[in-house]
């Protein structure tokens, strides 16, 4: 234990790591907030409207200046009754998001583990549900199930544990079913193998952390259904800065540590997982191209390049590379003509095409 806890208490800024054992049957939320006084209200009571019991709500706040911590004393006022249920309060200077899931972890009491951003909101039966599947599959360390938006007027329906599906993680590498980390219920000790959130990312930090959860996990239960919402509102996402050049550029980097994970795993010997971060690594690429940015190009082949590819997408880097060299606009006037290529040359079907609106839906686009 110790090795392992002191190794992950020097990637955060408390200078420890969570405990790998946790109180047996307790479930812990944890919600980083900053500045979101009035969304966080309906957070928590979406917490504490869980029909699962015992339970602990840890609200991490991340240096606010509004009003969040009359927020949780009202919270904590009006629980107070329940002694199967706590609202748990820390406030720390404004040190990103990472930093506050970490301070939750560390915080944290529960053998079971559920993420929830100050925005988003919760189904009530997400966590009973969730721990049914998990106890029912103890091989298993996560499960998941699907999100929805929080003005769908048909958003909770109703669902049941035998639809449950154990599969191989392998099959969600890079996926975006389990981007978000409050799609899912984890085990207090997958988390702690996984390791802390980066602390120096503010976006991809959650696919990142997942996918150190799928190489710590051969196998995950999904559960088919919304069991999650995401807030709708007209403050500032985190979300808003996918799109764009700065959405190219946290994905490069994302994708980057994603690899690094990968090869300190020592997992660069699994196809499957090689092969999804070239993948997304090449949707980078051909999105930089289209926009102009050679820098960001040319660090995405770089990474790429590191990966134990197939001699075919090799040479396609070094194509993109030649494209990556000519003037500004030239890959997007011959995008049509190296489609075309690319199906003699590689026998990949060609696939309708469109310009690059965010980072995040560039999935659909061949690579």
């Amino acid at each position: 234990m110790g090795s392992t806890a002191d190794k992950y208490s020097q990637r955060t800024r408390h200078g420890q790591w969570m405990k790998p054992v946790g109180q047996p049957d307790l479930a812990s939320i944890i919600i980083p907030t900053y500045n979101r006084a009035s969304l966080l209200g309906e957070a928590v009571a979406s917490a504490a409207g869980q029909t699962y019991r015992p339970l602990e709500i840890v609200v991490v706040d991340d240096g606010s200046t509004d009003n969040t911590p009359e927020v949780i004393r009202h919270w904590q006022e009006q629980l107070k009754s329940d002694p199967r249920i706590s609202v748990r309060y820390f406030h720390q200077p404004n040190s990103g998001v990472g930093s506050a899931r970490n301070r939750g972890l560390i915080e944290s009491h529960g053998d079971f583990i559920q993420f929830l951003d100050s925005d988003d909101i919760l189904n009530p039966q997400k966590l009973s549900l969730h721990i049914a599947c998990l106890q029912q599959h103890p091989e298993c360390g996560y499960v998941f199930s699907d999100r929805t938006r929080a003005d769908n007027p048909n958003k909770w329906v109703q669902i049941s544990v035998i639809n449950a599906t154990v599969m191989d993680s392998a099959e969600f590498y890079c996926s975006r079913q389990v981007w978000l980390t409050m799609v899912g219920v984890y085990r207090r000790r997958t988390c702690y193998e996984a390791g802390p959130y980066s602390e120096d990312m503010n976006l991809g930090e959650d696919e990142e952390f997942n996918l150190r959860v799928l190489l710590a996990n051969s196998r995950l239960v999904y559960l088919p259904g919304n069991l999650c919402a995401v807030g709708i509102h007209s403050g500032p996402r985190l979300t808003d800065a996918h799109k764009g050049q700065s959405g190219l550029i946290h994905s490069v980097r994302m994708y980057r540590r994603m690899t690094e994970s990968a090869a300190s795993a020592g997992r660069l010997n699994d196809a499957r997982l090689v092969s999804s971060l070239a993948r997304c690594l090449t949707n980078d690429i051909i999105g930089a191209l289209e926009a102009g940015c050679p820098d960001l190009a040319d660090d995405a082949i770089k990474i790429c390049r590191t990966l134990p590819i197939e001699p075919g997408r090799r040479l396609r880097l070094a194509i993109y590379q030649i494209f990556n060299s000519l003037p500004t606009g030239t890959f997007r006037r011959f995008w049509p003509f190296w489609l075309k290529f690319r199906h003699a040359a590689f026998e990949i079907p060609i696939r309708k095409t469109f310009r690059r609106r965010n980072v995040w839906k560039m999935g659909k686009r061949s690579a």
